[in-house]
């Protein structure tokens, strides 16, 4: 049985930029404390490190245990109370530990969420889209007016693009390679959509880390 508990703490919440109803709270940028045991947490996490800390890029999805608790781009602060920068560190408490394991995560803490609205579904959404990857945005459409903006990432504080990885809330495979899959995501909510973004660079890092791993397609976040 997982041994669950969550705790939201607001901790400076980036908006969502929502054309109809005005500004909406995210869960990105929260903390979240979650508990499980041992046997659900060894081994069955593929954690990266970028630029001294922990960020997760996916995790054993043959374990049930651990669906719909954590995203790509999550990260880790501490396992047991104890902060981790470092792989080994974070995998050496886990082992040591005798009973569950408690890990302390923010939740996609570079990523960037919008809440889009059209009129009619024949309207286009103003953005160009290659792969996960946003492109471009197209000058005065629902995108742009929403504030996005295709090169407005950052990290390792230089500017770049942004990547998709969530779609209504649901998962956008770090791997994609299928446009026309990602559209029809987009489209799928007819007159709206939430869409969640992480820099680009960040997300080729971990997919990069991803790939480096000999069993990854077990711990690739499906779309």
């Amino acid at each position: 049985t997982l041994l669950y508990t969550i705790k939201f703490e607001k901790m400076e919440d980036k908006d969502v930029r929502d054309m109809s109803n005005g500004v909406k709270k995210t869960e990105i940028g929260s903390t979240l404390s979650l508990y499980l045991q041992k046997r659900h947490a060894i081994n069955n996490f593929l954690l990266v490190e970028v630029s001294s800390s922990l960020w997760l890029a996916g995790w054993n999805q043959k374990e049930p245990a651990l669906m719909g608790k954590f995203c790509v781009g999550d990260q880790l602060l501490s396992v047991n109370g104890q902060p981790v920068t470092s792989v080994a560190e974070a995998n050496n408490i886990m082992e040591i530990t005798p009973g569950g394991v408690e890990l302390l995560l923010k939740r996609m803490p570079l990523a960037a969420e919008y809440k889009m609205y059209r009129k009619h579904e024949d309207v286009d959404w103003g953005m160009q889209i290659r792969q996960n990857r946003l492109v471009d945005i197209i000058h005065g459409g629902i995108a742009w007016t929403a504030g996005l903006q295709p090169f407005s990432a950052e990290f390792a504080d230089k500017a770049c693009s942004w990547a998709i990885t969530r779609v209504n809330m649901c998962p956008v495979s770090i791997l994609c390679h299928s446009t026309d899959v990602l559209l029809t995501k987009i489209d799928s909510g007819k007159t709206d959509v939430i869409i969640t973004l992480q820099p680009s660079e960040f997300i080729t890092r971990l997919s990069n880390s991803l790939l480096d791993h000999k069993n990854y397609e077990d711990f690739v976040v499906r779309s």
